[in-house]
């Protein structure tokens, strides 16, 4: 099956059970769909080495506005991620409606709080342990997370020569 026919396929089952994202792997592609104001953002990360990124324009049939991409994963060695320390539910800021710790573009270094984990009615910091720039955010927020599942990919900064 075509990744595309796979893709239409997912897009009509979150419409059929009012889904919001939906993420599932075969074999070394990764498929990740989310919805948000009535639009649609594809993903799908092949989980083989790439030399290259190729960015490929897709465009919905559902009758959404605007389009989407796929994006092939970029070459890159100082790229790491931040996982859930425990299992619980992760939050991007302090309270509701408060701003979120840190947003792709932040630079943070080792004590910099990125998130916040309740387990068992109990907040639990997170901290970035490493000194980098948030590339993206792989967790929505007020969602369930495992143990290890990562919640920030990191660009690492190298310490400059002085």
């Amino acid at each position: 099956m075509q990744i595309i026919d796979k893709v239409k396929q997912l897009v009509a089952l979150m419409n059929e059970n009012n889904l919001t994202e939906i993420e599932i792997q075969e074999d070394s592609t990764k498929i990740c769909i989310r919805k948000s104001n009535g639009s649609y953002q594809h993903s799908i990360t092949s989980l083989q080495k790439l030399e290259e990124s190729t960015p490929l324009p897709v465009t919905s049939s559902y009758g959404q506005e605007g389009s989407s991409q796929f994006q092939l994963p970029k070459k890159a060695e100082n790229c790491v991620e931040i996982t859930a320390p425990m299992v619980g539910t992760f939050y991007r800021a302090s309270s509701p409606g408060a701003e979120p710790y840190v947003d792709v573009g932040s630079v943070v270094d080792q004590e910099t709080v990125v998130c916040v984990i309740e387990a068992m009615k109990i907040i639990n910091e997170v901290k970035a342990e490493i000194d980098g720039e948030i590339i993206e955010v792989l967790v929505e927020d007020g969602r369930a997370v495992e143990f290890g599942q990562p919640l920030f990919r990191v660009n690492v900064l190298t310490p400059s020569a002085t």
